[in-house]
């Protein structure tokens, strides 16, 4: 059962709603929301009949299916509050709230000051006080100004209450690009680091909407990551597409999103799509079939569909935005390494942004990884691809005084 405080550091529990006695304050019935009725309209799948990819305007897009989790809880749970740095205006700063305005009171969904410190301090202390708060940090970067209120408060305040208190708070952070060197990067690891936290990072529109179902009716703060990259992203995996009623996905469990044989390739966020490009290529030009497992969540993490494709292909390549250095993606692979160690056919290898800041857009597509980041690896560090040229060369006496400068 473990000791006290691994018992009482999240309390895993269900509640849908935080107070029962009465009923949730809303302008109009749900039915009669402007986005409701503009999403019946859309496919809710991005893909026709005969398969074919659907133009992005004519679906149902992740923007569109946290929306739609949202705007249920708050018809459900009369202490949901959801507050951040215009949040209320133009629906949100990325069209996610698009449509709360015209079905909440100003008390229910409001703009905060430009306070990231105030913002998850305030939805501490409100949780605290038997509320639940979904409150937004517009961008990754700006979890520095709220350090001790994520790191400290929101994380421990459970534990240090010998489980007497309950957390429900959902952090939603978006993760930039193209914004250049300080609104551009992925912090995911920063949460993943600090106990008590738990972080998901979904990639797709039904796994928005499911996490976004399982973390407002848990009673455990979730740091829920989007990428600004893929929020008109529809939904090519499951089958029927996003589905209009509510649902949930447990927080932990990774989806397979193309099986495979040869080599597994494990994401977290908006590089899915980077890497099911690269397996095409490897299926296509170097007949290798590669497996493509979609994190979803990296706290808490099932490790066994991993390790059961890696039982499989006795390769793994781990891609994501973030830096490559002190990254998730290092602490999974090294437990990969260590849990599948007679499986393995050489070491895992991550594929991470530059470790650089974040340059201008111009010459982003130097820092972040694409697919032919992932074919250099595979073809350098993995398996030789024939006839593949690495588009990043980089000699062992280059690849040493890299390291030497943590680079």
């Amino acid at each position: 059962m473990g000791c006290l405080l691994d018992r009482t550091m999240l309390s895993n529990q269900t509640v849908a709603s935080m107070d029962t006695t009465r009923e949730p304050e809303v302008l109009i019935y749900k039915e009669e929301n402007p986005r409701v009725k503009q999403l019946a309209g859309r496919s809710r799948s991005g893909l026709d009949e005969n398969g074919q990819p659907l133009p992005k305007s004519r679906c149902v897009g992740i923007r569109d299916a946290l929306f739609e989790a949202i705007l249920d809880r708050f018809y459900e749970d009369p202490t949901l509050v959801a507050y951040g740095e215009e949040n209320r205006d133009w629906g949100g700063a990325f069209a996610v709230y698009r449509g709360l305005t015209e079905a909440l009171p100003y008390h229910r969904l409001f703009n905060s000051p430009i306070s990231e410190g105030a913002i998850v301090g305030s939805a501490v202390g409100y949780a605290l006080e038997g509320g639940r708060a979904l409150v937004e940090l517009m961008y990754c970067d700006f979890l520095g100004r709220a350090g001790d209120e994520v790191f400290n408060q929101l994380a421990k305040w459970q534990s240090m209450s010998g489980g007497l208190l309950k957390m429900p708070v959902v952090l939603r952070v978006s993760v930039g690009s193209k914004y250049g060197a300080q609104h551009s990067q992925d912090w995911s690891a920063l949460c993943f680091h600090i106990p008590g936290l738990k972080v998901v990072f979904p990639a797709t529109p039904y796994d928005a909407k499911g996490l976004m179902y399982s973390a407002l009716l848990g009673t455990d703060p979730v740091v829920f990551f989007e990428s600004q990259r893929i929020y008109d992203q529809p939904e090519l995996f499951h089958p029927g597409g996003v589905p209009a009623e509510a649902y949930t996905i447990p927080i932990g469990e990774p989806d397979v999103k193309k099986p495979g044989k040869d080599i597994t390739i494990l994401t977290v966020g908006a590089t899915l799509y980077r890497a099911l490009d690269a397996a095409k290529m490897l299926e296509a030009e170097y007949g290798m079939s590669a497996e493509v497992i979609d994190a979803r969540s990296i706290v808490p993490f099932n490790y066994e569909p991993v390790l059961e494709s890696v039982a499989k292909t006795g390769r793994i390549v781990l891609a994501s935005d973030a830096c490559e250095r002190g990254s998730t993606l290092q602490t999974m692979a090294a437990k990969i390494a260590q849990l599948a160690f007679d499986d393995l056919d050489g070491p895992p290898v991550v594929v991470g942004a530059r470790n650089w800041i974040t340059p201008p857009d111009e010459i982003e597509d130097s820092f972040f990884p694409y697919p032919s980041d992932i074919l250099d690896a595979i073809h350098t560090d993995i398996v030789p691809l024939k006839g593949y040229t690495p588009k990043r060369p980089v000699d062992k006496t280059e690849a040493l005084r890299r390291a030497k400068l943590g680079i």
